[in-house]
């Protein structure tokens, strides 16, 4: 054949010199496929090799919990600025900044000269404008007095008596009291300064229970109900604490799409105050009797999510449906069952039909390791001399 083709190449037509090139090509491909075996069609095939080595679970029935979480600001459950209501010079001052104080307890108290002797005088002309209504209120029984003489007595008294209410009134402010049970957190004036009327005096704040106000997407809400326990952890404190749902808005806000849902922290240690940041965890659905396997042995390509599992030895394919995520576990809400046998590590160098040797029991476990049987030991030394000590 050598011959052959030296001839046409000794020949001057391109077409035979065309002709002689491929037939060359195609003897050399032929060549190198049969010497080169699992590179052709016949060469053994794609997966020929060592089986590779996997950790295989079956999945588990649980609980999948889906779990809002987010970090907000504790708040006092009630917080008041006090104003003062008269002007006046302040006398006394009864409590300061960081005092526990309980409702109708006295703060501060003005200068209330004027106040008390214009309540003096108010009772003075009550008493006896009460005096003349009597007196005339008799005589009208007796038929005695006009009746314009009688109602103008009447209405002179039922003036007195708004009078004196008005004048008890203005003295009762120039005593500021706490509106409520709490704690003074911000003080704004000094003893002897003149306030006016309206000018700002104190800061409270209720905080038995603190609150926090957290804004669920409507879409999460779900489950959510009134005294349900909510996880808390607070940078200041290392233990997390408990709260509970206490209010749950019946409206959804048109312009951010939540639900404000109110959380109550009742009991807390010392050092946790208003305006501390504090990360919530929330449950908002579970469901029971999932089907639950470890997060690693998902694989996410192009928006799916698939598990690769032992089919006789080897590696297949599937395509799962996923739910919560709970950390470590993974809810599968379609696409395997609890019989399957999921490989949770090594996936990520698999194809489909991979050899796969399991390196576990399905439970964590190592796979133990097989000792030689005695027989085989005893078939190796068969034929062999013992050696000689040197």
């Amino acid at each position: 054949m050598n011959q052959y083709f030296s001839k046409l190449l000794s020949t001057r037509s391109p077409i035979l010199l065309l002709i002689a090139c491929i037939a060359i090509t195609s003897c050399s491909d032929d060549t190198a496929s049969n010497g080169r075996p699992g590179k052709g069609k016949g060469g053994g095939g794609k997966f020929k090799g060592k089986p590779v080595p996997v950790e295989i679970a079956h999945p588990k029935l649980g609980t999948a919990s889906s779990v809002y979480v987010t970090t907000l600001t504790l708040s006092a459950s009630s917080d008041a600025k006090i104003n003062a209501r008269t002007a006046g010079v302040i006398r006394e001052l009864i409590h300061e900044e960081g005092d526990d104080v309980k409702a109708g307890d006295i703060l501060l108290i003005l200068e209330n000269d004027d106040q008390r002797l214009r309540l003096k005088q108010a009772k003075i002309q009550q008493s006896s404008a009460k005096r003349e209504y009597d007196r005339l209120n008799k005589m009208k029984s007796a038929g005695a007095v006009s009746a314009n003489d009688w109602e103008a007595s009447y209405n002179t008294y039922q003036k007195s008596n708004t009078d004196l209410e008005l004048a008890k009134l203005a003295l009762s402010y120039t005593k500021i009291v706490a509106p409520f049970d709490g704690r003074v957190v911000w003080r704004e004036v000094d003893l002897g300064a003149y306030v006016t009327n309206g000018a700002l005096l104190f800061r409270m704040m209720s905080i038995h229970p603190l609150l926090l106000k957290v804004h669920v997407p409507a879409n999460r809400i779900e489950n959510v109900t009134i005294g349900q326990p909510v996880k808390l952890s607070i940078e200041s404190i290392s233990e997390p604490l408990e709260a509970t749902v206490s209010l749950i808005s019946p409206i959804v806000d048109p312009a951010t799409g939540t639900v404000k849902v109110t959380v109550s922290l009742e009991d807390y240690p010392v050092g946790v105050r208003p305006g501390d940041f504090t990360e919530i965890e929330m449950t908002t659905n579970q469901r029971q009797n999932a089907l639950l396997i470890s997060s690693m042995a998902i694989i996410e390509e192009r928006g799916q999510n698939y598990l690769y599992l032992d089919d006789g030895g080897k590696a297949t394919r599937r395509k799962v449906d996923v739910g919560y995520v709970l950390g470590e576990q993974t809810e599968i809400t379609s696409g395997i069952t609890l019989s399957d046998r999921v490989i949770i590590k090594g996936q990520r160098n698999l194809n489909e039909g991979n050899p796969i040797k399991q390196m576990n029991l399905g439970d964590g476990s190592p796979e133990p390791s097989k000792s030689p049987e005695p027989n085989k030991r005893k078939d190796k030394r068969k034929g062999k001399g013992k050696r000689k000590p040197s």
